[in-house]
């Protein structure tokens, strides 16, 4: 069989938005790295220590305070550091002969391998929004992911559903994309029920 190859990606829409939420995490995580400098600063020069009674019980307290408080801003500012970055968020979709790679990329930077579908593991393609679609959404034992930043399509983009059996159990992967994606897997396909009952083709 002839070898296929198709790759696309889908970007973030909205980076206005993405880019105000990505400055008030980074805001947020700076703030929170000098709160927690501070508290360190307070446990060893803000608890004062009598010479005559030694370390008494306020003490003890006063320092734990200070120390579970800068744990806390650290532990803020390091998740609020991370988390900025998932604001820039893209997905690249990727099928190589038999095989469909879904990557996420966080701030066109750090990529994440999520998924390798083997087309043998495809159980059915369609619309989002569609009946099947719910239908599969309403099973207790299928989880959806979606794998799309954004809650609109983009021009000349579709949102489609392909429910696969991943490593992880049934899934209904979301993806965000031309119809030409979802052509090119069927194109390697020789089975039929894949696609769902009143599928629009599109040429």
């Amino acid at each position: 069989m002839q070898e296929i190859f198709y790759e696309e990606s889908v970007d973030t829409h909205n980076r206005s938005s993405a880019k105000k939420k990505y400055m008030l995490y980074k805001i947020v995580s700076i703030i929170s790295i000098v709160l927690g400098v501070f508290a360190v600063f307070n446990i060893f020069f803000g608890v004062s220590v009598d010479k005559d009674e030694g370390i008494t019980t306020a003490v003890i307290i006063a320092i734990v305070m200070w120390a579970v408080l800068a744990a806390l801003m650290f532990a803020a500012a390091v998740l609020l550091s991370k988390k900025k970055h998932a604001f820039f968020l893209s997905y690249d979709y990727t099928f190589v002969t038999g095989d469909l790679r879904i990557s996420k990329v966080f701030n066109n930077r750090k990529r994440k391998h999520l998924y390798n579908i083997p087309t043998e593991r495809i159980i059915k393609i369609g619309r989002v929004g569609s009946d099947t679609y719910e239908k599969l959404k309403r099973s207790p034992d299928i989880k959806e992911d979606i794998l799309t930043p954004n809650e609109e399509a983009e021009e000349g983009k579709e949102f489609f559903y392909i429910h696969a059996q991943t490593n992880v159990g049934k899934k209904i992967l979301v993806l965000e994309c031309r119809p030409q994606l979802i052509y090119t897997v069927l194109r390697f396909m020789n089975r039929p029920g894949i696609l769902e009952t009143g599928f629009n083709r599109v040429s």
